[in-house]
């Protein structure tokens, strides 16, 4: 005859685990990725998606309005795009050397890029292979686009990857303005597409990022790049991040602060701000971005009691898990 034996689990050791088991997705910053140069543009190949890093792109040839661009993992967006200037795309003496338009598909395998210096956007050598440049006219050769529709309430990150051998500047200088007259710069980086002194020596490994920047005049992204000399600019790749800007006590970044914020920062107060000062940013912007929280006029938890129910219904989880 088997006796069943009535095992006992400590409620601290099940709270334990199920504070453990929780989690909280933070809303992840959406990333669009584009390929400057596809295959029905003059020496271009566009990105077989997904990319060795399962990303998704975005190739584009110039003299086309893009709309709804996909965002990483292949999820439309609002953002468009397009060229307010003349520009030109090629492949010629980009990161592949040499390219023939007769020979692209042979060709790209020469594209000589650091898949690992440049992360997400190393994974797909047709995206580094071509690229847009200004129209070579004297005086001229600023190509300006601008990125549309997008979100007021993030922030944005654009990283560029430019990569030429045997130019005239070895640098090319990206600047982000306000509006479309082009006349006050929000933020500028620069890069050089080649190596100083040694002009056969191509970029490959490195990336210039201007960050934090806010949509500008009709929720737009007024952008340029240009020769630090006034010669031809190159721009191979764009990575455009948009980031939600958290409200404060929105300690898990999904938009609202509410319950579930308290249990982030009571997990691990000195992340969140420090006890009390995190609880009390948290409790006094309890409610914001939605009345998703305890309801209109409800009192927020003092610390102290909120642990207490917290680890009453806990206790009671527990016990009925006894057998």
């Amino acid at each position: 005859m088997m006796i069943p034996i009535r095992v006992w689990r400590p409620h601290w050791i099940v709270a334990a685990l199920f504070m453990g088991a929780i989690s909280f997705t933070l809303v992840s910053a959406q990333t669009v990725l584009i390929d400057f140069g596809n295959d029905a543009s003059y020496r271009g190949l566009s990105v077989p998606n997904p990319d060795s890093n399962g990303k998704y792109w975005n190739s584009l040839r110039t003299g086309v309005f893009y709309q709804n661009l996909v965002d990483a993992q292949n999820a439309p967006t609002t953002i468009d795009f397009g060229f307010s200037t003349p520009v030109a795309t090629d492949s010629y003496n980009g990161p592949a050397g040499p390219t023939s338009s007769d020979t692209l598909m042979y060709d790209v395998q020469f594209t000589d890029i650091d898949p690992v210096a440049l992360g997400e956007m190393g994974g797909a050598p047709e995206a580094a292979f071509d690229y847009v440049a200004g129209p070579d006219m004297p005086g001229n050769n600023q190509v300006r686009f601008e990125i549309q529709q997008l979100d007021p309430a993030k922030k944005y990150d654009l990283t560029f990857f430019g990569s030429h051998k045997f130019s005239i500047d070895d640098t090319t200088i990206y600047s982000v303005y306000t509006d479309n007259t082009y006349t006050t710069s929000i933020g500028t980086a620069s890069l050089n597409v080649q190596t100083p002194g040694s002009p056969w020596l191509h970029n490959r490994d490195t990336v210039a990022t201007i960050s934090n920047l806010s949509p500008q005049a009709n929720n737009i992204l007024y952008v340029q790049f240009i020769g630090v000399n006034g010669s031809l600019g190159y721009l191979n790749e764009l990575r455009i991040v948009g980031n939600v800007v958290a409200l404060p006590g929105d300690y898990n970044v999904d938009g609202k602060v509410n319950a579930a914020d308290y249990v982030v920062w009571r997990n691990d107060p000195a992340l969140h701000g420090g006890n009390p000062a995190g609880y009390n940013l948290w409790r006094a912007n309890f409610g914001a971005g939605s009345a998703a929280g305890l309801g209109n006029g409800a009192a927020v938890p003092e610390p102290a009691t909120a642990v207490l129910m917290f680890a009453a219904v806990i206790g009671c989880w527990a016990c009925g898990r006894m057998r």
